[in-house]
Parts: structure tokens; sequence; C-alpha cells
């Protein structure tokens, strides 16, 4: 097993434009995209407009009040056109006391501005109710920021509606494990191509056993995607300021799992085709397929077809991006996120399983 292990490093050594063109791509489509999102570098401009015989009033000063937000007041016409043209994807109604999201298509901002709307007018109700019963405003809003009795709340995902999301690490996470699976995938093109020249089948029948041949590939691939996604996380959480605020056994115990997962399948697919050119082939079908379905471009909670949304139960990127939102917003360990790990390891072991089997059935 080392000696087939030591080989692949020095395959890497002569050739290691590979790893470092898909390293580098991770780089860069973070800092694209994730200086594009709300919660990045730039804010994200919300247009507002009042309801038909209404005024905006105070709301959009109060909503203008965040930092990673901006506010254009616009006129009905003028919102209902931007949206109608394009030039906008999302405008808020305000009325007096409620609000309305106008939207021409879904998208990942949605969300996030519901979420804030809806805590502003949450707040900026409540004091109304409290003024009306009597209670100075001045003096509600001490007491809000002075509290007698502190309490400690969590936000437990999984309720109707509800889903864990960061703009940053969304695009951290999801380009990440995009991309690493290129850089495993074609990293067992090796194993395709020795299968091939037939070099696979005098290793077979040399005096290594047949599992340390096994072992010795998947172990390469396994460090190679693990190194990738570490550097990557470090990179961007220390440089570049990422909120990511996960623990470091957790984080490197899902890391593990996930690229486990994936050499599996890449095992499958050497498994299925014949030759290195329909592997070639193969991969960045199955695995933009992958990253669509699983959540790496955008949320997967956002997917209103119900088919389409099934599927992502059946790709271990979604199991992954899950695991790793709940244990960087949330704080989550690694018996959080047990399930998560489970399903990634019953996927390794099944694919794993049925790649090795068609590889011995065609040899």
């Amino acid at each position: 097993m080392i000696r087939v292990f030591t080989l692949q490093l020095k395959r890497l050594r002569r050739r290691p434009f590979l790893v470092l063109s898909f390293f580098g791509l991770t780089v860069v489509f973070i800092m694209f995209m994730g200086g594009s999102q709300p919660g990045g570098s730039q804010q994200a401009d919300i247009a507002v407009y009042p309801a038909q015989g209404e005024e905006t009033g105070a709301w959009p000063e109060l909503l203008g009040e965040s930092e990673r937000f901006t506010i254009t007041e616009l006129t009905q016409a003028e919102a209902e056109e931007a949206i109608r043209s394009g030039d906008r994807t999302i405008a808020v109604e305000l009325s007096e006391s409620n609000y309305r999201i106008l939207t021409g298509v879904e998208n990942e901002l949605y969300p996030l501005i519901d979420s804030y709307v809806r805590q502003v007018f949450s707040e900026e109700l409540r004091l109304r109710e409290a003024e009306a019963s009597g209670v100075g405003r001045e003096d509600l809003e001490a007491a809000l920021e002075n509290p007698v009795l502190q309490t400690d709340t969590s936000y437990e995902a999984g309720g109707e509606g509800d889903f864990l999301y960061d703009p940053q690490l969304q695009v951290l996470f999801g380009m990440t494990l995009f991309f690493v699976m290129y850089t495993i995938l074609f990293s067992l093109m090796n194993t395709a191509s020795e299968k091939r020249a037939g070099t696979w089948d005098r290793l077979i029948i040399s005096p290594l056993r047949k599992w340390q041949v096994y072992a010795g590939h998947m172990l390469y691939c396994w460090l190679i995607g693990v190194v990738q996604i570490l550097i990557v996380f470090f990179l961007f959480d220390v440089a570049f300021g990422y909120p990511l605020a996960a623990q470091a056994g957790p984080l490197l115990l899902i890391t593990g799992v996930y690229v486990f997962a994936v050499v599996a399948f890449g095992m499958l697919l050497i498994g299925l085709v014949r030759t290195p050119q329909q592997l070639q082939a193969a991969i960045p079908i199955s695995a933009t397929a992958m990253a669509m379905l699983g959540g790496a471009f955008w949320p997967a909670e956002i997917v209103s077809n119900v088919i389409v949304s099934s599927l992502k139960f059946a790709v271990p990127v979604y199991y992954a991006i899950d695991a790793l939102k709940e244990m960087a917003i949330q704080g989550a360990g690694a018996a959080d996120v047990l399930w998560n790990i489970s399903v990634l390891l019953a996927f390794g072991v099944l694919l794993m399983g049925a790649g090795i089997n068609l590889m011995e059935r065609r040899s």
C-alpha cells in the first residue's frame, strides 16, 4: 500500500498542475462570488416602495440602520418596471404595519431580505404596542438593552420555511466541495489509464495484495482532497475573515468522510466506464449534477420543485454542506452532525463496494 501511495505522490510532484489548477479555481471563484454576496464585502441594495394609497413612513429609515443593506426608495410603478425589466430582482412594498416582497425570479437574496425585514417589522411593531399601552419608548428600549433576566436562546434548524444561511459560507462551502470533486475524480484518471494499459493487471498479480493496491490509490486521492479543503478553509478563515467558527475536530471529521464518499463515487465511475475518455466525459457531468442537487451553487432549500428537491438526499454534497453550515453557524459539534456523518460513511461504503465489484468483474 505504501509503495503504491508513494508512487502517486511522485507522480504528483512531477505533474502538480492538475491539483494546483483546481485549488486556484476554488480560490478565484470564492473570492469573486463571495465578494458579490450580501454579507460579503459589498452591501445589498433593497428597493422599497409604498403600498397603494399609503406612505412608507419611517420604515426606510429603520431598514437602513443595518450596515449590510442600503435602501433605495422608488414608486410602485418604478419598482414594478425594474422587476419586469430585470434591473432588480427584489423590491419590498411597505404599508403601515405590514410588508410584501415583489420578486420576478427565485434567488438566494429572498430569504435573507425577508428575514431582515421581518425582524425590523416585528421589533418596531412590538415597540408601538408597548407605547399604546402607556409605556414610554425610551424606557422600553433601555429595558430591552439591559434586561433583568438574561436568557440563552438557540436556533433550531429544520422548521418549515427556516434554514441556515450565510452568503459567504454558502459560497465557501459550495465551491470548495464542488472543485474538490474535480481534483479527486481527475486524480483517479491514473487508475483508469492503468486499467486500460494493463498496468493495473500487473499490479494485481504482483507480490502486493489486492487490497493494498486499492488502498494505495484511494489513500492518495483521499489525502489530496482533505488537504485541499482544509487549506481553502484555513485561507479564507484567517486571511479573508470569513466567519468559519467551526471546531477543528468536527470540521476535520466531516471533511474526511465527505472526501471518502467522493473517492468511493470515483471508484464506482471507474467500474462503470470502459476507457479513460469515457471517464473524462462522465466526471464534469456527474460532479456538476451532484453540486446543483446538493446545494453547492445555491441553498438547496430554495428549490420549490418537489422532485428536484427530494433528489438532494441522494447526493453526498448535501449532507456535507448541511453539516458544515450547522458547525459554522450554530457551533454544532460532532454529536450534532452524527446523522450527516453516518450517511456519508454509508455512501462511501456502498459506492466503494459497488465500484470495486464492477472493477473485479471486468478484470
